[in-house]
């Protein structure tokens, strides 16, 4: 579970910006947030809106940096560079200042306060705290070059496994891969418990909708491969059933001089198709079923099976999902049944979360989002990206239209067009070149 998260330093992000899940007082649609262990009520979804490079997918990329660093640091080489080292560029005062990211989450019913603050290659500072019986407790804090300081809860490896960690990576990393009990919890957080995609690219999409084949063929009767069938054909698909089936190898001729350790991986990692299942007809009458490939169906279902699938394995798990370009190719209505799947007890019993930045309009009217699950994100003079929340804003009453109130631009947040230059160069004469 998410409490906030905030970001310094980092792409557009010049100032402190922080996303935060905590309900406000505001009242209404009970069913869009939760009572967390701490007895915090958290929100299940928070939107972000924005015009385009207003700084909503570099927000997003934030979260990735730090799950990366966490899951992944501990595999740095000495003197490796820090790749998500990505400061603010717009401000030469910035540009060799270190990013921070800051983290509070609930995991095993227990809240944790994580920061960390690095440069292009080093760790600079690392502190991680901790809420076993309700008051803030430290497990460790580390600054670069100093010696760790650790609480007294931890348990564990202390002075050996400070020696082993090099400037670059995380303690917390280290640490979890060394098996101290006390730290794979929030480990585990960022591992396992959050899921981050700030962008589908297809060769993502093709890489899920592979793992979700081989999941559909080796368990028929699981509970994520009929919860996935009725979902893609309660959507108005067109589809009747999803099955996967083995590919025959038998075949597919493969070009002379392919080595055979390449081969066997193709047919490892392209072990199963997805087949669609249609009604054949004539005329009016049902006389059967035809199978599809699933890269015959149009790019929106293609985009639907990736979605659904991601979707469907939050709500089971009750993990954070953090989604850029959520609605992509999907109509407005599919869509906002997507979302609504966490705001229902039903389908998201065990409080999995959402985090969106999206360009649909759609989605900010009055009966799918609580006005502190919405956020907005637009740049100052200065090319630096703000992050604000919809009911932090004065006048904002609860039937006041957000959707219209955006695209008229007054929450700011728009995009604001300045053509001029453009329709003298469209006027300009070109004969005059060359």
């Amino acid at each position: 579970m998410l409490i906030s998260f905030a970001v310094t330093n980092f792409r557009s992000i010049k100032e402190r910006v922080e996303l935060d899940m905590v309900k406000t007082g505001l009242k209404g649609f009970d069913s869009n947030f939760f009572k967390a262990p701490n007895k915090k009520k958290l929100l299940k979804s928070s939107v972000i809106y924005g015009p385009n490079a207003s700084g909503k997918s570099g927000f997003l990329r934030a979260f990735k940096a730090l799950e990366y660093l966490v899951s992944r640091s501990d595999e740095f080489k000495p003197d490796e560079l820090i790749e998500p080292y990505e400061p603010y560029r717009l401000d030469v005062s910035c540009l060799d200042k270190p990013v921070e990211i800051e983290a509070s989450f609930i995991t095993n019913g227990i809240q944790y306060d994580y920061t960390v603050i690095y440069a292009a290659d080093r760790i600079i500072e690392e502190e991680l705290n901790f809420y076993p019986s309700g008051a803030r407790a430290l497990l460790f804090h580390r600054i670069g070059g100093q010696e760790i300081k650790f609480g007294d809860a931890y348990r564990g490896l202390k002075k050996n496994l400070e020696r082993q960690v090099l400037p670059n990576q995380l303690f917390l990393s280290k640490a979890a891969v060394n098996n101290v009990e006390v730290l794979l919890s929030p480990y585990r957080f960022f591992s396992n418990q959050i899921r981050i995609y700030p962008f589908i690219q297809e060769f993502r999409e093709n890489s899920l909708t592979r793992l979700y084949a081989k999941r559909l063929a080796e368990n028929k009767d699981s509970a994520f491969s009929k919860r996935f069938n009725a979902l893609i054909c309660a959507l108005d698909t067109g589809i009747s059933a999803v099955e996967a089936e083995e590919v025959d190898w038998n075949k597919v001729v493969f070009p002379s001089g392919i080595p055979e350790e390449m081969i066997k991986r193709t047919k490892s990692g392209f072990k199963y198709d997805i087949k669609t299942v249609h009604y054949l007809y004539d005329g009016p009458k049902q006389v059967g079923i035809d199978k599809f490939d699933v890269r015959l169906e149009s790019t929106g279902t293609r985009s639907l099976f990736v979605v659904a699938g991601i979707i469907l394995d939050v709500l089971e798990e009750g993990r954070v999902l953090v989604v850029d370009e959520f609605e992509k190719n999907l109509h407005p209505a599919i869509t906002q049944y997507l979302i609504r799947l966490f705001h229902n007890d039903v389908t998201n019993p065990r409080n999995a979360q959402l985090i969106l930045a999206t360009h649909d309009v759609t989605q900010l009217s009055n009966d799918t989002f609580r006005r502190d699950q919405v956020w907005f994100t637009e740049k100052n003079e200065y090319g630096a990206t703000d992050l604000f929340r919809c009911s932090d804003l004065k006048g904002i009453r609860l039937n006041t239209p957000l959707d219209k109130w955006y695209v008229s631009g007054k929450f700011g947040a728009t995009p604001i067009i300045d053509d001029a230059d453009f329709l003298i160069a469209m006027q300009e004469d070109g004969s005059e070149e060359g």
